[in-house]
């Protein structure tokens, strides 16, 4: 017999003890059994029988409906036991209100497991093991006071979802980039602050959140997630976008709201497929010219903004059917927004304008504006004229 045929020998026969052993001595099932009737969980939850249990594939046990305080001051458990991690068949986890700040260490054992997901609880780490769940393919942890990720995450090569809320991680370990095929990536309420430049490695990421952490800047390496879709930046610490941000040429929508963005880099210019951007509670002050390259764009928002004028090119944007300019310092209009042929509706509410250009009467497709909070002085006849003809109109009597 050969060594490798020798050491799967080993291995298939130490398993088949293992399993017997277990079919023999059931009293790590009384003692799922006896923890349980502790937290008095439900048969529903786990069940009294013997072989039902062992062949249950979904385990969840979630807290109950109750109201927003009480719940956080209570705990449906102390702890989970480590007896539960023979439950092999099982293929998904998601369990609510556990006291706990840890999770059974040998939780790699569940080679079965697609669906992690663990909210409100004490956890203040994840196990090493927990690299050794192969199959894993959503991962979430919400409402802990989870601090870091092990290394071993980076082994999880099946995961495509990852959500990590309202917890203290500060930081993501480098070989997250190790996680080759992630498609969903979504961090809120962290303390994160970077982001580790193997983020870039990702490639097969299609959608990035990123809310209410502390991120100061975003790296370079950014520019590598080609498949990215979608970007969302709310409430960071953001001041500058990296210049690469332009290689995402298939992003289509991107929103920042509430960062502390002062400007665009001109190679926003670069990302042909963006369909939505949304600014919104920024200092942004102007928009670079390169923004009208963005000819697939179909809604821009940017509301309070310091923006005090939009560029001449903003009249490319030929596919732009949804314009908002929401309380910002906006004073007229270039003459280049008669171009926007494809614009059914306009909102431009508390702004600073004091009139419209005449240019706006070529907009002969728009079916609804807001003009409510504007000092108007005087609008042309031909405006005025205009605006009768739009079936909705705020902030001007028809």
């Amino acid at each position: 017999m050969t060594q490798n045929n020798n050491v799967n020998y080993q291995q298939i026969s130490k398993s088949n003890t293992t399993n017997k052993a277990l079919d023999i001595d059931d009293s790590w099932i009384k003692k799922i059994w006896e923890w349980a009737d502790d937290f008095e969980l439900l048969d529903s939850e786990i069940p009294r029988n013997k072989e039902v249990l062992l062949a249950i594939t979904k385990l969840e046990i979630l807290e109950p409906d109750l109201d927003e305080q009480h719940s956080r001051d209570v705990y449906r458990m102390d702890y989970i036991p480590d007896e539960l991690t023979y439950l092999t068949n099982l293929i998904e986890i998601n369990i609510s209100g556990i006291h706990s700040s840890h999770l059974p260490q040998n939780i790699g054992q569940l080679s079965n497991l697609t669906k992690l997901s663990i909210s409100h609880s004490n956890l203040i780490a994840l196990p090493d093991s927990i690299g050794q769940l192969s199959n894993l393919t959503e991962l979430l942890i919400d409402e802990s006071q989870l601090k870091e990720l092990p290394d071993s995450i980076g082994q999880l090569a099946n995961l495509n979802k990852l959500f990590i809320s309202r917890c203290q991680l500060s930081c993501l370990p480098h070989n997250i980039g190790q996680l080759s095929n992630l498609t969903i990536l979504d961090l809120v309420h962290c303390e994160l602050r970077e982001l580790p430049d193997s983020i870039g490695q990702l490639h097969n990421l299609n959608k990035l959140f990123i809310s209410y952490c502390g991120l100061t800047h975003l790296p370079d390496s950014m520019g590598q997630l080609t498949t990215l879709t979608q970007l969302d930046l709310i409430h960071c610490e953001l001041k500058h976008l990296p210049a690469s941000i332009g290689q995402l040429t298939n992003l289509n929508k991107l929103y920042i709201n509430h960062c502390e963005l002062n400007e665009l880099p001109d190679s926003i210019g670069q990302l042909s497929n963006l369909t939505e951007l949304f600014i919104s509670h920024c200092e942004l002050k102007e928009l670079p010219d390169s923004i009208g390259e963005l000819t697939n764009l179909t809604r821009l928002d940017l509301i309070r903004c310091d923006l005090r004028e939009l560029p001449n090119s903003i009249g490319k944007l030929t596919n732009l059917i949804e314009l908002n300019l929401i309380n910002c310092e906006l004073r007229d209009f270039p003459e280049s927004i008669s171009q926007l042929t494809n614009l059914t509706k306009m909102n431009l509410t508390d702004c600073k304008l004091r009139d419209l250009p005449d240019s706006l009467t070529q907009i002969t497709n728009l079916e609804w504006i807001n003009l409510n909070g504007n000092p108007f002085v005087n609008l042309s006849s031909k405006v005025i004229e205009h605006l009768s003809t739009i079936d909705i109109v705020y902030g001007w009597e028809k």
